[in-house]
């Protein structure tokens, strides 16, 4: 009859959508990454974009269609979730209540307790460096040190470079999406960041001719 033809017409639908999703809707970090060209040879584009993106709280589909070809950085919000443009793609999030946290970090070892995974070790030369592995002057720091959020105002001294750049115009020269930002950890001592981690050291930390003690902190990923 003709309610189970319009059932098993809405499961097909269903099903349809469920695949395309799982092509389309590409996990990662915990946010799901969509390629805008891919969604814009479905046609008709609007009642795809319906389908995809309701259950998400994105009922709208014009709204949603004008997000794919915003600027970059331009985003929309639900009850549950947000879209962000980002270039070429669209990035899907849960939206969770943000508290900043901290974490103390101690003078040796493998820290437990941490969002992520650090190591500190004394060493005596600057040896395997790369972005995940950081070298510093012990004597300038002041332990514990304090693992935590970027906050708006934040500022440091990025290695190499003279004077100091807000953390704001650094993430917007890496080309950080609002999640990665949001993700980012900072190393501090005394509240002055020691290292972006994962990014950048501090230059005032670095280690010298005149330094004695080296500490090595390594982030595991």
């Amino acid at each position: 009859n003709t309610q189970n033809h319009l059932q098993q017409t809405n499961d097909l639908i269903v099903n349809h959508l469920t695949e395309l999703k799982s092509r389309l809707f590409k996990q990662r970090d915990g946010t799901i990454k969509i390629i805008i060209a891919e969604l814009e040879q479905l046609q008709p584009m609007e009642s795809y974009l319906y389908g995809l993106f309701k259950d998400y709280g994105f009922t709208e589909w014009e709204d949603v269609k004008a997000l794919l070809t915003a600027m970059s950085g331009k985003q929309m919000i639900s009850k549950t979730h947000r879209l962000l443009k980002d270039r070429d793609c669209l990035i899907l999030s849960e939206i969770k209540n943000r508290v900043s946290q901290t974490y103390p970090v101690y003078i040796n070892g493998t820290p437990s307790g941490l969002p992520i995974k650090l190591k500190l070790e004394n060493v005596k030369n600057l040896e395997n460096q790369g972005k995940n592995v950081v070298f510093l002057d012990k004597e300038k720091l002041n332990f514990p040190l304090v693992l935590r959020n970027w906050e708006k105002g934040d500022y440091f001294y990025p290695f190499g470079m003279k004077g100091k750049k807000k953390l704001s115009k650094f993430f917007k020269d890496e080309k950080m999406d609002v999640i990665s930002k949001e993700k980012q950890w900072l190393l501090c001592s005394d509240n002055k960041i020691v290292w972006v981690v994962g990014k950048r050291a501090d230059e005032r930390f670095k280690v010298e001719d005149s330094t004695q003690q080296i500490i090595k902190i390594t982030l595991h990923t």
